[in-house]
């Protein structure tokens, strides 16, 4: 199967979204946020996002809700944000605050403004797909263009530090796998890391079949090794290639693991939009995943620049409060 080579992808993170909701998975991300913003001196955006309770807004009759009661939810709100320090200069973080949809206003935000890189912490807790990341975070990953930081971890991880030696980067065989190979490839140069390839095929796509006398396992091993690594070839980069059989989160996971892995690349795009296998396991392999993910989508961002633009910084805690029920983005 040909594939068209699209051209080199240049990674650049100069501008990072950081939504923050105060939660403990959520501001365990900061050590994060604060090793990377130094390391590539990047401007951060802080965006604290509050609901206003479906109950305030009353009933039929009394359908809209007490300003006072808004003004003193907006005040706190706005007091957290100010009160919460990253350890950078002053210059290089812009803080804001928003009201309505926390998923809405982050991925609209996200393509309103430059923005290379979101930080998020996740705050799933089940197995079931709606609560396997938290529906906030789930919404982010699939509406944003731009690569999307998790880790559902970070809480455990302490003071983050920034030694990555080993990336791992998770691939389907289609049209975007050169593109997301040239990413994963930046990556690795940007953090002087060692680059690794996972593929996995599903053992359903290798059951024995009483028509075939031959090994099918192997044979769709080898071929998947033989594709990767032609592709590989003409991305113009060279990496270990290991192709697996079974769970790809488990596969991952496990990889990861052993090799102490320090960042997990995956894709997420057009292809993974409508039937890409690993779309299908990116939310696990994010949930399951011993350390950093960093999802990847090949689409183009609308926009021209990736520095922090002076009307994007003038919107800081300082502006006046959003009117009731609406956002100011």
């Amino acid at each position: 199967m040909a594939f068209v080579v699209q051209q080199s992808t240049r990674m650049k993170f100069e501008h990072i979204l950081y939504p923050l909701d105060f939660s403990e998975q959520s501001v365990a991300m900061k050590p994060q946020v604060e090793t990377l913003a130094r390391r590539f001196g990047c401007k951060v955006t802080v965006l604290h996002v509050f609901e206003i309770p479906s109950t305030w807004y009353g009933s039929a009759e009394a359908p809209t809700i007490n300003t006072d009661c808004f003004q003193q939810f907006y005040d706190a709100a706005q007091q957290s944000l100010q009160d919460f320090k990253l350890d950078l200069p002053a210059d290089q973080v812009a803080k804001v605050l928003s009201e309505g949809d926390p998923a809405w206003i982050i991925a609209d935000w996200a393509r309103q403004h430059p923005t290379d890189l979101i930080m998020i912490g996740t705050r799933g807790f089940g197995r079931l797909q709606g609560l396997l990341l938290g529906s906030v975070v789930a919404k982010v990953i699939h509406d944003t263009a731009c690569p999307v930081w998790t880790d559902a971890n970070a809480r455990f991880h302490g003071g983050f530090q920034n030694n990555i030696g080993h990336i791992l980067c998770a691939v389907d065989i289609d049209a975007e796998t050169d593109s997301l190979l040239r990413f994963a490839s930046e990556v690795s140069r940007a953090f002087l890391a060692k680059l690794q390839l996972v593929h996995c095929i599903p053992e359903s796509e290798i059951r024995s079949n009483k028509y075939f006398d031959f090994d099918l396992q192997r044979y769709r091993l080898e071929g998947a090794r033989i594709e990767l690594t032609k592709l590989q070839r003409e991305a113009g980069i060279g990496c270990e290639i290991t192709v697996t059989t079974g769970s790809t989160a488990k596969a991952v996971r496990k990889l990861a693991l052993e090799n102490q892995t320090g960042l997990i690349i995956l894709g997420r795009g057009e292809s993974q939009h409508r039937f890409g296998r690993l779309r299908t396991h990116a939310y696990q392999i994010i949930h399951d995943a011993p350390c950093p993910v960093l999802s990847y989508c090949p689409v183009p961002q609308a926009h021209t620049s990736s520095s922090c633009s002076e009307e994007h910084r003038a919107q800081s805690v300082t502006a006046a409060p959003p009117p009731i029920g609406s956002s100011p983005l």
